[in-house]
């Protein structure tokens, strides 16, 4: 009974809290992009490697992957540069408005010309849209 009642004390609290919880996530649902979107996201990023002075030696989306309510998209990317330019890549890569995350960093020795090479994976999602797509 005591603890029935706690929670129905808190009742209007916990209405509130579930409220901004919904807002939350309508929010971050709306950083992934839409099947009609993912292209441009996926120039996006090999724009922001460019621009930072990278090149690109391997760019290659893989099969997307459905998960619960939304689609994994991974990018397989191998990328010459100096540590630096790395560094500014995954800043700009943060920095865009929808959500990609990098994981899998594998990085070479720097060679003789100040360069380095970095294995990465990029994953961006989108979710599944009215259609089921």
């Amino acid at each position: 009974f005591e603890i029935k009642q706690s929670k129905a004390v808190n009742l209007e609290a916990y209405k509130e809290q579930m409220k901004e919880m919904e807002l939350s996530f309508a929010s971050m649902l709306q950083q992934l992009p839409r099947k009609s979107e993912v292209a441009d996201l996926l120039v996006d990023i090999s724009r922001t490697g460019l621009v930072n002075g990278l090149e690109f030696e391997l760019f290659k989306p893989e099969e997307e992957r459905p998960i619960d309510f939304y689609i994994e998209l991974p990018i397989t990317m191998r990328v010459t540069g100096t540590y630096h330019q790395f560094a500014e890549f995954i800043s700009g890569i943060a920095a865009l408005p929808r959500i990609v995350t990098l994981h899998n960093f594998k990085m070479g020795p720097l060679t003789s010309d100040g360069n380095m090479t970095m294995d990465i994976t990029a994953k961006t999602y989108r979710y599944f849209d009215e259609q089921g797509n």
